[in-house]
């Protein structure tokens, strides 16, 4: 059927549709045809198409917005070496303030695990501040490592100094033994350190294994560190004529 044929026959039909004037040539435009043929077949009812809504708004449509989770509020906790490597309990006090303008104070009670390090986190649920959303924050308790005069942390190591005098580091004073020294370790224990056999240099290393840091992997001890023993050499202040004869002597020119 040709477009002159079915613009006739739409005519004869139905009333016109206002859409169905002729073009400026005489002929009907193809989008009026279009129109025609769909009231034809829909007698004249024909359903109109809505606009969809855009992807955006769909997908907001579907995914319900969840309330924003509660802020937190922080408290260090400052640790010493020992309580990080024994474990301890800790008891601190906090407060909290109200909605109703008073504050409201308690005590925690904390229990220190061994390997625990700086940067561990004790979170206490809804023990902070309450906001105007009805919601309290949480309280987060933070892990800090406090200086050690002794011992330096390093991992899961433990790095220490022992000193002995020049003397002892380049004689060996046992006579071709093996030289002890005490160290008194975190834990009070006294360990028997072996100085290193020969000369020994300033910096030099003697490792001992497992009496570092216990180690913790999901809340549990996985391991132990190393400690690392440096020695530190005491020179003397002064040396009178004679002394620094006897060395010229004793020592060779070049080492």
């Amino acid at each position: 059927m040709d477009s002159d044929r079915l613009f006739e026959s739409s005519e004869q039909g139905v009333q016109a549709s206002p859409m169905a004037r002729k073009a400026p040539h005489g002929r009907p435009d193809v989008r009026q045809i279009h129109s025609l043929c769909e009231d034809i077949m829909f007698g004249g009812s024909r359903p109109r198409s809505t606009s969809r809504p855009s992807a955006q708004h769909a997908r907001s449509a579907r995914q319900p917005s969840s309330p924003s989770s509660p802020s937190e509020t922080t408290r260090p906790l400052k640790l010493s070496l020992e309580d990080l490597f024994t474990g301890a309990v800790k008891h601190i006090h906090v407060e909290r303030r109200l909605l109703n303008g008073t504050t409201e104070g308690k005590v925690l009670e904390i229990q220190v695990q061994p390997g625990w390090k700086s940067g561990t986190k004790i979170r206490y649920p809804k023990a902070g501040d309450e906001q105007p959303s009805g919601v309290a924050q949480d309280l987060v308790v933070v892990v800090e490592e406090m200086p050690h005069d002794r011992f330096r942390r390093d991992g899961g190591d433990l790095i220490t100094r022992l000193s002995i005098p020049l003397v002892e580091a380049l004689a060996d004073p046992s006579g071709g033994g093996r030289t002890m020294k005490t160290l008194e370790h975190l834990d009070g224990r006294k360990l028997q350190i072996p100085v290193p056999l020969g000369v020994v240099r300033p910096g030099q290393e003697t490792t001992i294994p497992e009496e570092g840091m216990p180690m913790r992997k999901e809340a549990v001890v996985r391991g132990t560190g190393d400690l690392i023993v440096k020695w530190y050499i005491i020179f003397p202040s002064r040396l009178t004529p004679a002394q620094q004869e006897s060395i010229r002597k004793g020592l060779p020119s070049t080492l």
